[in-house]
């Protein structure tokens, strides 16, 4: 055996290989995801490959020489189709298609793996071999038949294809990822331009193709490390979409659902009740999955980028459709954005901005827009005032005063279901009925009884009956909310003026009845 192990340049070689190795068992440490496993492969088997081949430099017997350089093909023959999976992960993560591919283009490489390894039993792959000396090295040369040379060309044929997939892809990613993908089809092509150029300049390097390989392992490694370890990688854009609260659909031309995410499905599942979503909602038209939802089928037929709201079932969504460009066969991104939460916020809002805090009745001013938006049909407005209220406030004091406020708007609550209530201030409510004139009468009449009743159990201290004065005006369309406030009002002082806790009713021409 040579006495080459502690020379430098083995010394180099082994500690590349080591490197190798040592970097592809630290890259199937979790988390893990498919580019980094092809990744991983690539630096083992490089590493092996240069191990491989600094024992084959290293020792004196051609049989084993010979033994090493057959397992060494494995390495040369394996990678280019791990590396060119690698670069398809890079590209656009889908790892079942990604393994189904490598498993096709696996097929001429163990062909050829078993032809090198029997090639002693048949002799297809060599004409013959020779044991040259390179450095004051031995290695063996090769004489290759025509089959060899055929399984040959095919991991050259993977790199460039691998280089090419990298240099195309380039241009449909982000710019900040573009980096990546040009450094490595330039690191890749390491091993194709030093196997030409290097004969040609009539410079001999031992162990070339381990050298070339190793070096493209190792900076492929630096590279993605760089790049995408503390940023992307080894997080995967997948893993990022899935785990995203916004719902994610892409939808193709012919407006059919071809992906959709996590929170997609669990939405479908919420507005539709979709048992089995994948097989409700993949390849299946968006007309019939997303039904009901005209807005968003009227912007998939668009040009131009679309936001809407949409809600269904108390639940609301802001939904924005992006239309892909030509290199993403313009399908149509569409995101939408839970936002039920935060209607809830506003209607909760809106509720309080429109309560009177007391007795949480409508408050005047939303009562004014309702009674706006109703005036165009017959309604009666009815106007309570409490009779000798100061006098309450002054003997029994502020607190007992507000009780008589709050069980007054409950009890109004109670006997007036469906019109539209408010306290306009102090001591005077409103009230915007639908029912006819005489119905409603006969409601008021049911309440000031009640009320007189109950009296005694609003506060304890309370001794004389609590009573009301009533003003109606029967509402006619067109009438303005001031016309209706001061016939009522009008109506409501001389029901004070005959002594109080009675029902007085104006028209719409100022008659009393």
């Amino acid at each position: 055996m040579n006495m080459n192990w502690f020379d430098p340049y083995t010394f180099l070689l082994t500690f590349i290989g080591i490197s190798g190795i040592y970097l592809s068992i630290a890259l199937l440490k979790p988390p893990r995801k498919l580019s980094r496993t092809l990744l991983s492969i690539t630096a083992g088997l490089s590493g092996m490959f240069i191990i491989l081949t600094v024992l084959e430099l290293v020792i004196d017997s051609p049989t084993l020489m010979i033994e090493l350089r057959n397992v060494q093909q494995i390495a040369l023959v394996l990678t280019p189709v791990f590396l060119l999976g690698y670069a398809k992960e890079l590209h656009q993560e889908a790892p079942k298609q990604t393994l189904k591919l490598i498993g096709v283009l696996l097929i001429p490489s163990f062909i050829d793996i078993v032809l090198i390894l029997t090639d002693s039993y048949h002799g297809l792959m060599r004409k013959g071999v020779t044991i040259e000396k390179v450095w004051n090295y031995t290695e063996v040369s090769v004489d290759s038949t025509f089959l060899n040379a055929f399984f040959g060309t095919y991991p050259f044929v993977l790199s460039i294809i691998t280089i090419s997939m990298l240099v195309r892809n380039m241009f449909d990613v982000p710019k900040n990822y573009r980096r990546t993908h040009w450094l490595s089809a330039a690191i890749i092509a390491i091993p194709i331009i030093s196997i030409i150029t290097i004969p040609t300049l009539g410079i001999e390097i031992p162990g070339t193709y381990a050298l070339s390989y190793s070096s493209m392992a190792l900076f492929l490694i630096l590279v993605n490390k760089r790049m995408d370890f503390n940023a992307v990688w080894p997080v995967s854009r997948q893993e990022v979409i899935e785990n995203l609260s916004e719902c994610i659909f892409l939808i193709d031309q012919q407006e059919k659902v071809i992906e959709i995410n996590h929170a997609g499905y669990d939405m479908m599942k919420r507005l539709y009740g979709a048992g089995d979503c994948e097989k409700e909602i993949l390849h299946h038209s968006a007309s019939t999955v997303f039904e009901g939802a005209t807005p968003l089928l009227e912007a998939l037929n668009k040009d131009a980028n679309t936001t809407f709201e949409f809600s269904k079932d108390d639940q609301y969504y802001d939904v924005t459709v992006t239309k892909l460009g030509k290199k993403s066969n313009y399908i149509r991104l569409v995101v939408w954005k839970d936002i039920t939460y935060k209607k809830e916020i506003e209607h909760q809002l809106t509720k309080m901005a429109e309560m009177d805090a007391l007795t949480k009745l409508t408050n005047r001013r939303a009562f004014i827009e309702q009674y706006h938006n109703v005036n165009n049909h017959s309604a009666c407005f009815i106007l309570l005032d409490i009779d000798h209220f100061k006098r309450f406030n002054d003997r029994y004091g502020h607190i007992v005063g507000d009780k008589v406020l709050i069980y007054l708007s409950q009890l109004m609550k109670l006997h007036f279901p469906v019109a539209t209530l408010t306290r306009l201030g102090g001591e005077e409510f409103g009230i915007l009925s639908y029912e006819k004139t005489v119905d409603a009468v006969c409601q008021i009449e049911k309440f000031q009884r009640e009320l007189k009743e109950d009296s005694s159990i609003i506060d304890s201290l309370i001794e004389e009956e609590v009573s009301v004065s009533v003003g109606i005006y029967e509402v006619q369309p067109g009438d303005s909310f001031e016309k209706a406030y001061q016939l009522a009002d009008e109506a409501m002082y001389e029901a004070k003026q005959e002594g109080r806790d009675r029902i007085c009713i104006k028209q719409s021409s100022g008659q009393r009845s």
